[in-house]
Order: structure tokens, then sequence, then C-alpha cells
């Protein structure tokens, strides 16, 4: 086999960023916008680290029935993957996926609970980052990634994720920016002024938040714009202006300037009320965090000290502390952790200590200062457990651990370490936070061995 081939397979599986995954002898084939039970004709187009990436050219069987996407921008965008598939289909091939992912553990988990889905498949999303490029002839672009070429930027209309408002924000700001003849920031030659916008909104509040991410401010066209905006969306309730005059290409800066409002918003979650920030994480679907977070508090029931590790802005935290005797907060994002501690003074909670700090060093802390906890709720990153943040949590040696992960490939992976510190997977709950996606939210409860027979 060789690019360009056209040949038949069946897709039997995802790999870890849900593309269909089929096997032509031990030869493994990447086939975009597969799920199993697709059998498909396809083009091999290139070959990379050993596999075959395929693109379809006609389904000859259809594993789950497809529909027409709600999106125009489907198939082009790099966001949604999934709106060809019903809803339903859509948990059905989560559901499979996870538990296909934690076998490769090699060990004995429950069966899955079933998926909890979430209460919207569409504008649940409250955090959304446009980016601004430019078009063959040097016009000014907004909106997302084509997929596969994060240096294409195509003109966003519509999205389908956030919400209608966000939509009209989008219009806006790129209408005035052209009519400014603002230009977009040209990463190659470092030059231009526009680089991001971030549009965040509460789901419960309705309240929103614009960050226009700059290469230089102060700027009198950025004001102007700005103010064009302010007249178009008077629904804005936080504007905000940052300066990132450095070569990543990510929508953080050096400084924030506030044009309109307090610098946050507020959210109201499972009855609690959040400050978020323009930095700080908050889920990204809040109506369906309410669901996740009532997995983990019925999971920890009525217990004593929590230690909740990655907690960013306290939301599991402050939910823990009305069960628990005290809660222990570690978050890297200093930002998060001061709205952390804000969030608790907020909703009048006093037994709940925040600090900033990398997981890896704080286990270690932790294990040095003899501090003891009577279960550990760890909600990392994509990547999972830092080798040293895993072998500080196998120290502490804590009777029960919760572990929220977004990624069930690097959760095996865990699982497989903590078990050889004696650990065993008690329960396992998926939750759907982001429908149209091949991604998903997994709880697991996890047991000392040693405990479970006390």
């Amino acid at each position: 086999m060789k690019p360009g081939n056209h040949i038949e397979v069946e897709v039997v599986a995802l790999d870890s960023k849900g593309d269909g995954l089929a096997l032509v002898g031990e030869r493994e084939i990447l086939v975009r916008g597969a799920v199993p039970g697709d059998r498909v004709a396809v083009r091999l187009i290139k070959k990379r680290k050993g596999r075959f990436e395929a693109v379809i050219e006609e389904y000859r069987e259809m594993g789950y029935e497809r529909q027409e996407p709600l999106c125009t921008h489907f198939g082009h965008c790099g966001g949604c993957r999934w709106q060809e598939l019903a809803y339903d289909d859509q948990l059905k091939v989560k559901q499979q996926m996870i538990a296909d992912a934690l076998a490769l553990s090699g060990l004995e988990i429950p069966i899955l609970e079933p998926i909890i889905a979430s209460p919207t498949p569409y504008f649940y999303r409250n955090k959304m980052e446009f980016s601004f490029g430019r078009d063959r002839d040097d016009g000014l672009q907004l909106g997302m990634h084509v997929r596969g070429r994060y240096n294409w930027i195509f003109d966003l209309e519509e999205c389908h994720l956030q919400s209608q408002v966000s939509n009209r924000i989008v219009e806006s700001v790129r209408s005035a920016a052209r009519g400014l003849r603002l230009s977009a920031y040209d990463l190659k030659k470092h030059e231009g002024i526009l680089r991001f916008l971030v549009v965040r909104d509460g789901k419960q509040t309705e309240q929103v938040m614009v960050n226009l991410v700059v290469a230089s401010y102060p700027n009198e066209k950025v004001d102007l714009l700005l103010r064009q905006v302010q007249e178009d969306i008077p629904e804005i309730d936080v504007l905000l202006v940052t300066l990132h005059t450095g070569k990543a290409q990510v929508a953080i800066g050096e400084q924030e300037y506030v044009i309109k409002g307090e610098g946050h918003i507020v959210e109201k979650c499972a009855g609690l009320k959040f400050d978020i920030s323009p930095q700080s994480f908050f889920q990204t679907n809040p109506l369906q965090a309410e669901r996740l977070y009532k997995v983990v508090i019925d999971m920890a029931g009525s217990v004593g000290k929590v230690l909740d590790m990655y907690c960013g802005t306290g939301s599991i935290s402050l939910l823990l502390a009305r069960q628990a005797e005290s809660v222990l907060g570690v978050e890297l994002a200093v930002e998060a952790i001061e709205d952390a501690k804000l969030n608790a003074k907020r909703n009048g909670i006093e037994n709940c200590e925040f600090i900033a700090g990398a997981a890896e060093d704080v286990f270690g802390g932790l294990v040095a200062q003899e501090r003891r906890f009577d279960l550990i709720v760890v909600d990392p990153p994509r990547v999972g457990l830092h080798k040293k943040a895993l072998a500080g949590l196998c120290m502490l040696d804590v009777p029960r651990i919760i572990y929220v992960s977004c990624n069930p490939h690097t959760l095996a992976a865990d699982l497989s370490g903590l078990a050889v510190a004696g650990y065993s997977v008690a329960s396992v709950r998926p939750v759907d936070m982001f429908p149209q996606t091949p991604h998903c939210e997994v709880v697991v409860e996890l047991c000392k061995v040693e405990c479970l027979t006390n």
C-alpha cells in the first residue's frame, strides 16, 4: 500500500482523537469521519508513524445512519466532527469508545454505568476562542481553524456550539475591523494588530465577556472598534483588551485592560455562584457540569479530609465542602486560585483552603509533611497525570480516589499505575460534556484493596 491507493476497509474502533481505525493485515488505517461498523471505500492520503491516513470516498455500509449536519461549516471546521450522527448514536459510540480504551489498561474494569447525556446537544459551550487571519489577498478573516491546517482560518458565519450572541459578536468585530482597516497579526512577519477574540458567557446568568487579544495597545483604532462593538451588542457585560506581544499563538498575554465591567463574569452552578476571569478554567458545558459534579459528590459521600487536585476555580472543592470536614484545593494557575478563594467567600464556605502549585510539587510536599486525607479528587488535563504526580498520589496512600478524566486513553494508563499501588476500580460513569465531538468526561472511583477487605 502507498498514498494514492484506493481500498475498502471496515472500521473497528476509534483512536484517541476520535478518528475511525481500520486494520489491513497488521497495518492501521485512520479514516476521518468514520465510526465503528462503517465499511467504506477510501483513498490513502499519507503515511505517518507507520499508520496510513485515509479519506472516505463512499460508504458501502454504515454502522450508524448519517443525518444532514446543522452547521454549514461541518467538515471544514476543526471543531465538530459528529454532527452527521444523531445524538443518541453519538452517546452509544462514546460509551463503547471509553470501554475499549479502558480495556487497554489490562485491569478488571466493572461494567460502565450508562453515559449521562447533555441537557442540550447544541449551544452548550460557555467559551469559544476565535482566531484572526489573512486570506490570499491579505484581507482580514475572523473565525475558526480549518481542520488539520492550524495556520488556515476561515470566516465563521455561524457556530452552533456556544450561543447566538457570540455569533453576533464575531460578525460585529469582523465588520468593524474591516471598516477600520485593522490587520490580523502575521505570525511569520510579526506584524499586524488583531490576534484572537475570546467570548465567554454564563448559561445561567446570561452575562457575557469579550476579550480582544492584540499585538499592540493602547491603539486608537482598537478603541474605535470596541466602541462600535459595544453599540452593536449591548448584551456585553465585560469587555477587555489583552496585550500579547510574544510569538506564541495563544490567547493570553502580558497585560489586561478592562474597558467595561469588573473584569469577570458570574456563573451559577449547582446552587453556587462562581467568578470567572478571562484566563480561569471553568467547565465548558456548565449545564452538564451540574450533572458531572453530582456524580463526583455522590461517589464521595460524607467524608473527612479531601484533597482536590487540579481544582480550577474551586467548583468541585466548594461542592464537596458541604459534606466534608475540610477541603484543600490545588491548581497551577494563580489567577484560578484567586478566583477559587473569592468563590469560597462569595458562597460563605469556610472549610476550604486553596493553594497554587504544580501537582507534582504539591504532592511531594504533602508527603513530606505527612498530611493525611480520606479522599483525593484529581481532574488532570488531557495528558493525564505527570509521572511525579502519579508517584506522589500513590505515596499519600489514601483510602479512596475519584479520578475525573477527559481522555480515556491517558486515564487507562494512569489506572494501570494506580493498580500497582494497590487501587482497584470500583465504578466508572461517563458524562458527555462535549456533544458533536468524540470527547467525553469519565468519572472513576478507586479504592485501596486493603480498605475493601476491612
